[in-house]
Formats: structure tokens, C-alpha cells, sequence
């Protein structure tokens, strides 16, 4: 509970955060052979309404696994977890999309959000200024388009947690800068939505995160605010230089 009690901290001192949490894992732990050995163990943390969430570190220490046990996909071995919202939208790493197929945006959309009317649609395109790519077809698009229209077919439904593994896992830098103005975007448009996401990229991560969580081996190795993470002494011997050329500028106001 001692992560849960620094976030209480941490968060109290922003109008924004003062109602109950939105997402509250206690406890939580993850095991595959009888709780021999724990792929995820005493993991406790919450997530407050409009934050966004970064969840860092190596491979193989259960970053996915742990946005699986949140969206549900996953069982967890032990522990709780207390969801107070409506809809939950879950984005995995890898989307099996054949590129061969001629599949418009439109088309794409409408698969994972059946009965969608077209206005909607475009509308919710418009608000990022990407209605024009409507009728075009998945494999025209650019890396940052693609991102875009992901998340827009994810934010169809309005969901107040979106999930995202390792959203920028499959394109290069430059798309991955692209990603976080999406990102910005989104907070722009839906200022209450939290966003929970994996990334390996720590410049980026600093720059865009509220609060950071970073896995090492079965459970915690750190948590905080981007600036406290930055001066934690386990990230420096993992990312030496990387966690020190940029200055935090999350999309709220509410922490710095």
C-alpha cells in the first residue's frame, strides 16, 4: 500500500484529484505455476480521473500483463482491484491487420465498433483534424495515421480508461513524437479521459506522463512523478543520461 499512499500525496494537492480513484489495484499479484515464482507480485497503485499513466522498463518484467489483468483479458492470482468507470477501451501491442486487403479507414472503424453511423464517425475524425483520410485505405496511410485512427476507433465508444501496450512499439521515432501530439490531441478533446500506457521511450514518457510506474523483475522498482523518477538512482543505472534532457510538461496543470 505504500505506492497507493504516495500517489494519495502526490495527488491531493490537485482540484482534479480530489474524488475517488478511477482505477485502485491492491495487492495484486500474477502467477502461472502455484504461486511458485510471480510474473506480477503486491502491485498497489491508483489512477485518478484525467491522468495519464506510464508504465516503464525492461522487457519481461509484466508490463502487458498488467494492463491484461486491468482490462480483464488476464485473472490475477490474488488481490484486488476496484474499477469506478463506465467503459474501458484496451489497445494491445500487436494488431493483425492484412495491408493487402482493401480496408478503408471507415471500414476498420465500423469492425470494431458495429453500428456506428458514418456522421459519428466523422465527426469524431474532424476533431483531429483527420476526416479527410475517411475513404482512404489502412495500407496509404502514414505510421502517424494509422496511430491516429486506432485511437479515434478506440474513442468511439467514449470510454473514461484507455489502455495502450506499447502504442509506438512498431513505428519509428519520428512517428513516435507523432503519437504523443496524438496523445495531447486526445487530452485536448476529452479532458477527463485517463490514459494507462507502456513505452520504452523515456524522453517522451517524461515529457507526456503525470505519474510513471516502473516494473523490475516480480514488482516494484519505482513510482512518482516524472521529475522524481528522473532522480531515482535505480533509472540512472539502467538509462544513465536518458532520464535528464527533458523537462516535465504534462497536458494538465495538476502536477509538476
Amino acid at each position: 500500500m505504500v505506492l497507493y499512499k504516495r500517489l494519495t500525496q502526490i495527488y491531493k494537492h490537485y482540484p482534479i484529484f480530489m474524488s475517488k480513484p478511477l482505477l485502485q489495484l491492491s495487492d495484486v499479484s500474477i502467477s502461472f505455476d502455484r504461486k511458485k515464482t510471480y510474473i506480477l507480485k503486491d502491485i498497489c497503485f491508483s489512477l485518478w480521473k484525467g491522468a495519464v499513466m506510464s508504465i516503464i522498463w525492461m522487457n519481461g518484467t509484466g508490463k502487458s500483463t498488467l494492463l491484461k489483468i486491468i482490462a480483464g483479458i488476464q485473472e490475477q492470482t490474488s488481490g484486488t482491484i476496484i474499477r469506478n468507470y463506465k467503459k474501458l477501451w484496451y489497445v494491445p501491442q500487436k494488431i493483425d491487420v492484412d495491408m493487402t486487403f482493401p480496408l478503408t479507414v471507415r471500414e476498420f472503424i465500423n469492425i470494431y465498433n458495429i453500428g456506428v453511423s458514418d456522421s459519428t464517425i466523422k465527426n469524431m475524425l474532424n476533431k483531429f483534424d483527420s476526416k479527410k483520410i475517411l475513404e482512404t485505405q489502412i495500407a496509404h496511410l502514414s505510421g502517424g495515421e494509422f496511430q491516429k485512427m486506432l485511437i479515434v476507433s478506440a474513442l468511439m465508444s467514449e470510454p473514461d480508461l484507455l489502455l495502450l501496450d506499447e502504442p509506438t512499439s512498431w513505428i519509428d521515432a519520428l512517428w513516435e513524437k507523432v503519437f504523443y501530439q496524438n496523445i495531447s490531441e486526445v487530452k485536448k478533446v476529452f479532458p477527463e479521459l485517463s490514459i494507462i500506457l507502456v513505452s520504452h521511450n523515456l524522453h517522451l514518457v517524461y515529457k507526456n506522463s503525470d505519474t510513471i510506474i516502473c516494473l523490475h523483475s516480480d514488482n516494484f522498482c519505482c513510482h512518482g512523478t516524472p521529475a522524481e523518477i528522473g532522480n531515482n538512482k535505480d533509472v540512472k543505472e539502467i538509462w544513465w543520461d536518458l532520464v535528464v534532457p527533458y523537462k516535465h510538461k504534462p497536458h494538465e496543470k495538476h502536477i509538476h
